[in-house]
């Protein structure tokens, strides 16, 4: 069973995810693991949450803590590099690593990293958590998507099933996670790049217009993408998340959006950056996903 948890990444997602495992996790299984100079500013400046300011565990380094069951990334793709290094000493033999960034990269940087673990790819969804100004909020759970891509990897798999059973997270375990990661990769290079370049809403997107184009087209290069490397992604998907995003807030936004506000570096390379490389192998034009990415990066180059 799985009784201990490192969270890496406290945004967004990493508070949801704290918040919900906290109220069935004492301190002495649920932790944190933050760099020093984190750690120290964290304590400072205690965040808030939905109103009420938290009281998380954080530690830096394994005499803080101890070795856990569970390993679950939260932090931007920039912050990869950094999550591999913090996570080492806090491994066992047989520690679960679960990534929650997006796209469809993080996994096989993991599996690089500790081929000797189980890294059980997943995505996160239909929560509408946010976070600006130290204060994280949301209302919607959403859930967690997750499935075995090898068959070696059904233990850990069940595992994580008792586990988010025993914690009261909402999940989904998949058929084919590397078709439900490709999915959602191709909403999230629509909707995010989309209202990041554009500096829009849920609701730019939802209306008619020039925006709504952008959105649909990136979508479908990315389907045609897809589909070279023999990935069935179907306009029928596509059709799926318009519905998806009919039913989101307009005031609403996605995280890359909230990073331009907070003029935080975006993950325009697990988007873009994932499918434009993957394109030009296969001599496939995607001038829409080319422009979204040209324009978040200006944007970024004036933070």
């Amino acid at each position: 069973m799985i009784h201990s948890v490192g969270l890496i990444g406290r945004g967004a997602i990493g508070v949801l995810y704290g918040k919900l495992m906290e109220r069935f996790l004492s301190k002495e299984d649920l932790v944190y693991i933050v760099d020093e100079k984190r750690k120290q500013y964290y304590l400072d400046n205690p965040l808030i949450c939905n109103g009420k300011q938290t009281d998380f565990h954080y530690v830096s380094t394994i005499d803080e803590f101890k070795k856990v069951d569970l390993i679950f990334i939260s932090t931007k793709y920039s912050g990869l590099k950094d999550a591999i290094t913090l996570m080492k000493p806090f491994l066992k033999e047989d520690t679960v690593i679960v990534s929650c960034l997006n796209g469809i990269s993080s996994e096989t940087i993991l599996r690089e990293q500790f081929p000797e673990h189980k890294v059980i790819r997943t995505i996160v969804q239909g929560m509408d958590s946010t976070y600006l100004n130290n204060e994280v909020t949301f209302t919607v759970l959403g859930e967690l998507l997750f499935g075995e891509e090898f068959v070696q990897e059904k233990q850990a798999c069940d595992l994580l099933e008792e586990f988010y059973q025993r914690v009261q997270i909402p999940y989904r375990r998949c058929e084919d996670i590397v078709f439900d990661q490709w999915n959602k990769l191709m909403f999230n290079c629509g909707i995010n790049q989309t209202c990041a370049a554009y500096y829009s809403t849920y609701g730019g997107c939802k209306v008619d217009g020039v925006l709504r184009d952008i959105f649909i087209q990136a979508m479908k290069e990315v389907k045609e993408v897809a589909n070279a490397y023999g990935i069935s992604l179907s306009d029928e998907n596509i059709e799926n998340w318009k519905v998806v995003l009919s039913q989101l807030t307009d005031e609403g936004m996605p995280s890359m959006r909230q990073d331009i506000i907070s003029h935080r570096k975006t993950e325009k390379e697990l988007f873009s950056g994932t499918i434009l490389p993957l394109a030009k192998q296969k001599g496939i034009s995607c001038k829409t996903l080319q422009n979204l990415y040209d324009s978040i990066t200006k944007i970024e180059n004036q933070f």
